[in-house]
């Protein structure tokens, strides 16, 4: 009766969310204060149903109701408590449940602490965040519905992935979705200044502590995954450019941008266009990351479902929202006054550059992530977009941004004086080339350590520069201590916001330049009671628990005892769990910090002699890259209690009507230049929209190719039944032969394309095993990646593989028609390719699509 109610609930929020999106809207057209004041009680009752349908399904979890399908899927009643919780969002269907409860979450934010705001403008906000609300509703009942039932219910569920049974499951996705949903409200704010005619200070100030709210949350969010892939996936590293990472930081980067461009709304009335044009795209990044982990388009470790029917669901949403929001834009924003004038060199100019660095580094990230499907769908070839590319766009866009942000704040609004501003910072310049030569003394002349100097000076020009500026602000060292901290108490929360973040960015810099810059690791067998050297610490192996009981889990546990010049450090016990259900093997690392640098330890597979495979890394300064971005978000909290983000602006209303008014009455010896003009402006304001058009129409063809039966996780249908490209490849590992591709023939075999550097490639790993046990001959191309990597990572985690080669160029991947790693490719007894999975390989697709094709092919 429980899941019944839940049910119920999210169909009755449907029709009051189509309510709250009609009747106030209609209301503030009319002016009618009455059907205005329908949004608040709307709201509230719209929250109260998605919560009670939330709170249905989570109990129906908790209490292993295994009735539901939902539950049958991911939750067991083995699992710790806290697992069935964190198991409701686990799912395709309960991450839906949890992004509307947020979105609805926020909507009732606004009616609880929006009543500074105007009735007309309040009241169109939650309209459109209504909207919202009934798209995704109505996607959750049509495609999505978590509380079908089962007749006849088993005895048990199928368990959760045991990566997902983690402690940080708990909170990574909420925050997450704390943001993504979170920018709905500056699009909301965006829309309803569209629809309004004003855009003025009082709305930019109104936006901003919303648009704070969801960047601090998704700052701690994406902050959250990266340290979950740090400490659960045992690779030593936190972050790989998966595609899910990449949807991640595009709305956070569009995100920051957006909270300077704000800045410069409020306070110089201008920019108004583009701030409404990157609340519009924030929000839209947000749903395009949720279209491509759930529609098939893209593979990756973190994808919820590649149902291309749900993608087509999900796309019309996305084209609702986001083509519908650009087009009122092209229609509005030209008969926006551009407002303030300011020369470059000015602190508009200095955000407006920001904004422009940012803009273009999400950008490169989207090219990234879809060039490989750009490319296949012009019929130029197949490709892969790995951490190089990202690596080497990514850092030249954020250095000159690092550089301004010391600048910034020193310059004046409307006109700067850059030299004044350099002078102010010329001990903050000292401060970087003490940095910068100090660091080359110790490290030494090399490529890495000159790249590291120079990461490491920027960190200091940023963290310095910004104390510089706080210092000058308050005269620290101009004035008396007591008078200084006299206006230090003065000095407005958003400012100190602003300070603090910033150092907190500095400080994320470091840990990034460190960790990259002089990472350990080191792999080898040992057996109890062997000791080796790693970086200064020396670690002695005292022995294995074989038999360790976990609640749904055995394992081996190793001890390490870590000693630094004679002294007892640490006692380090890494894992190798074997899950009942499902049936997976995980490692768990064990992870010492000191806060400087991280000793890290991975427990690896017995080599059948007594000894077992362990890897150690030194990470240095990895604990600074999770502290800063702490630290970000307790400068945007600080910058969110400022009071002026509680009360509004004085309103100057900027009314679209009356600029359209003024723009159409010029003299009349200048109406054709302004006219001509005009229609220009008019013109560069609809490239967005055409913009999107043509990717609307472009992900359309790749779901109508999905639907016919080419997705990325099956070849082209050109290719099914073809042959094996030629190749002949040396092999990996000098007691093992290579591959060719006779040696394909005679047996079903699967070609397992990894790499050393694949985060997705290491989940993937434990499920080759039941790959093995099914009897598929099973071999593995170790793709544009370094020999010695490939060796130590195999050693690590166990080499499954009859034989292994090396591509290392990757042209037998190309060949192949690799998208990226891991890719696995089934080939029959001939020679010729009959399945493809990108992606990595989990117990469903090896069961339910692997063994029996298998079988049938060996018949």
């Amino acid at each position: 009766m429980v899941v019944e109610t839940g049910l119920f609930a999210l169909i009755l929020a449907l029709f009051i969310a189509a309510i709250q999106a009609v009747v106030p809207l209609i209301g503030a057209s009319r002016g009618e204060a009455s059907w205005m004041n329908v949004d608040r009680p709307a709201a509230a009752v719209l929250f109260a149903l998605v919560t009670l349908s939330f709170g249905a399904l989570m109990w129906a979890h908790v209490t292993s109701d295994f009735s539901v399908l939902n539950v049958i899927q991911n939750s067991h009643t083995d699992k710790p408590l806290l697992y069935k919780i964190t198991g409701v969002w686990g799912s395709h269907e309960g991450s839906m449940m949890l992004w509307t409860f947020i979105l609805t979450l926020y909507g009732m934010a606004v009616a609880v602490f929006g009543s500074n705001l105007p009735p007309g403008l309040r009241a169109r906000v939650l309209s459109v965040q209504a909207m919202i609300a009934f798209g995704f509703i109505l996607f959750i009942l049509l495609t999505s519905n978590p509380f079908t039932r089962v007749y006849p219910p088993p005895l048990n569920g199928e368990g959760l992935n045991p990566l997902l049974q983690d402690p940080g499951l708990a909170f990574h996705p909420p925050f997450l979705y704390l943001g993504y949903v979170g920018f709905s409200m500056a699009f909301s704010f965006a829309i309803a200044a569209l629809i309004d005619g004003r855009v003025d200070a009082a709305w930019a100030r109104w936006v901003r502590p919303w648009t704070l709210v969801a960047w601090c949350a998704l700052t701690l969010g994406v902050a959250m995954g990266s340290w979950w892939s740090y400490y659960t996936l045992g690779w030593g590293g936190y972050w790989a450019w998966d595609p899910v990472e990449n949807a991640s930081l595009m709305p956070w980067l569009a995100g920051t941008a957006l909270l300077h461009s704000a800045i410069v709304a409020e306070k110089r009335d201008t920019l108004k266009a583009w701030t409404i044009f990157l609340a519009i795209i924030t929000f839209s990044l947000s749903l395009l990351g949720t279209f491509l982990v759930r529609s098939g388009v893209l593979t990756s470790v973190h994808s919820f479902a590649v149902d291309p029917q749900r993608g087509v669901f999900i796309l019309l949403l996305l084209t609702l929202f986001t083509g519908a929001s650009l087009f009122l834009f092209a229609l509005r924003a030209p008969a926006l006054k551009a407002g303030g004038l300011f020369a470059p060199i000015s602190r508009e100019g200095g955000l407006l550059f920001n904004n422009v660095l940012l803009s273009i580094a999400a950008a490169t990230i989207l090219l990234g992530t879809l060039y490989p499907l750009f490319v296949d769908a012009l019929g130029l070839g197949k490709i892969s977009v790995g951490p190089p590319y990202f690596n080497t766009v990514f850092v030249p866009l954020m250095a000159p941004m690092i550089l301004i942000m010391a600048i910034g704040p020193f310059l004046s609004w409307r006109r700067g004086d850059l030299e004044g501003a350099l002078a102010r910072l010329k001990l903050t310049f000292g401060v970087a080339v003490v940095t910068i030569t100090v660091t080359v003394l110790i490290a030494g002349i090399s490529s890495r350590a000159l790249w590291a100097s120079l990461g490491f000076g920027l960190a200091a020009w940023l963290f310095f520069g910004s104390l510089a500026e706080w210092s000058g602000r308050v005269g620290l060292f101009r004035r008396s201590f007591g008078d200084a901290m006299h206006r230090a108490r003065h000095v407005p929360r958003s400012v100190y916001g602003m300070t603090i973040a910033h150092m907190g960015l500095a400080i994320v810099l470091a840990g990034i330049t460190g960790s990259l810059a002089w990472k350990t690791e080191k792999l080898q067998v040992m057996r109890p009671g062997d000791s080796i050297m790693v970086a200064g610490y020396q670690i002695e192996f005292t022995g294995v628990d074989n038999d360790v009981k976990g609640p749904n889990y055995t394992a081996s546990r190793a001890t390490f005892i870590a000693r630094k010049d004679g002294r007892f450090v640490a006692k380090m016990q890494p894992e190798r769990r074997v899950y009942t259900n499902p049936p997976q093997d995980k490692s768990t690392v064990a992870i010492h910090t000191n806060f400087i640098d991280d000793l890290y330890a991975v427990f690896g597979e017995p080599d059948g002699k007594g000894g077992f495979v362990t890897h150690f890394f030194l990470n240095p300064l990895v604990p600074w890259i999770f502290f800063g971005a702490v630290v970000m978000v307790f400068g945007g909290m600080v910058s969110l209690s400022d009071r002026r983000h509680r009360i509004g602006a004085p309103i100057k209303k900027t009314r679209i009507a009356s600029s359209v008014a003024a723009a159409t009455a010029p003299t009349a010896g200048a109406a054709p230049s302004i006219e001509k003009k005009a229609l220009l402006r008019g013109w560069i304001y609809l490239l967005p929209l055409l913009a999107f058009i043509v990717l609307a129409g472009f992900f359309i063809h790749r779901l109508q190719l999905a639907s016919e039966g080419d997705t990325p996780n099956l070849i082209p249908s050109v290719m099914i039944n073809k042959p094996a490209p030629a190749f002949n490849l040396p092999p990996l590992l000098a007691d093992r032969p290579g591959l060719k591709t006779a040696d394909l023939k005679g047996k079903v075999t699967l070609v397992d394309f990894f790499a050393s550097w694949c985060v997705p490639c290491r989940a993937e790993h434990p499920v080759l095993r039941l790959v093995a046990q099914a009897g598929i001959r099973l071999v593995g191309i170790n793709y544009k990646d370094k020999p010695t990597d490939a060796k130590a990572w195999l050693a690590e985690l166990g080499d499954p593989y009859q034989a292994v080669a090396s591509d290392m160029h990757g042209q037998t991947g190309i060949n192949f028609g690799v998208y990226g790693v891991p890719e696995s490719y089934l080939v029959d007894k001939n020679g010729v390719i009959r399945f493809k999975q990108t992606g990595p390989l989990t117990p469903e697709v090896v069961r339910d699509k692997l063994i029996p094709l298998a079988e049938k092919l060996e018949r």
